[in-house]
């Protein structure tokens, strides 16, 4: 698989080692790059989490049992959309993932709220148009975050775009 290829303005483009270091590094490279290009703090952090909470998952996930792991990232503006692809030479990622997200089961007290299981429900909130393709053994994920984050503030995840409250 080649390189992820995006149209628009490049923001930031690069490939990480597969380790979490190398992907703290590359998530602060990307937040100077977009500062750089006047990209409005709140939706920098609103790309920073997700690319943070994607990037650490192939780390965890996909990239476990590769010696040799990588992930290619790409950061474009699109007109006024946020575009980032991925791509990584990991092990498949589980098609449930893609398509939805729910909240881990939580219990009645602050002390019983599992520590994981939030990651999948943050993306999903804060990204539209996700695709996910895999081919000769690598995997490719395509996600925007569209131009308006007033529309679903970062600080506001208790229903996922798409999804009403019961």
């Amino acid at each position: 698989m080649k390189r992820p290829t995006q149209h628009g303005r490049p923001v930031f483009t690069g490939r990480i080692e597969g380790t979490m270091e190398a992907v703290r590094s590359h998530l602060i490279a990307v937040e100077v790059a977009a500062a750089e290009r006047h990209i409005e703090e709140a939706r920098r952090a609103d790309m920073l989490i997700v690319l943070g909470e994607v990037l650490n998952n192939i780390v965890e996930h996909a990239l476990s049992d590769a010696p040799e792991g990588w992930i290619d990232c790409a950061v474009s503006l699109v007109e006024r959309d946020l575009s980032i692809e991925t791509c990584d030479n990991g092990a498949p990622l589980p098609p449930t993932l893609v398509s939805s997200a729910a909240l881990p089961d939580v219990g009645a007290e602050v002390e019983t709220l599992p520590e994981g299981g939030w990651g999948w429900f943050i993306v999903h909130s804060l990204t539209d148009d996700m695709t996910y393709e895999r081919r000769d053994g690598m995997n490719r994920l395509c996600f925007s975050l569209k131009g308006n984050p007033a529309a679903f503030p970062a600080t506001d995840l208790r229903t996922p775009r798409g999804v009403s409250a019961r």
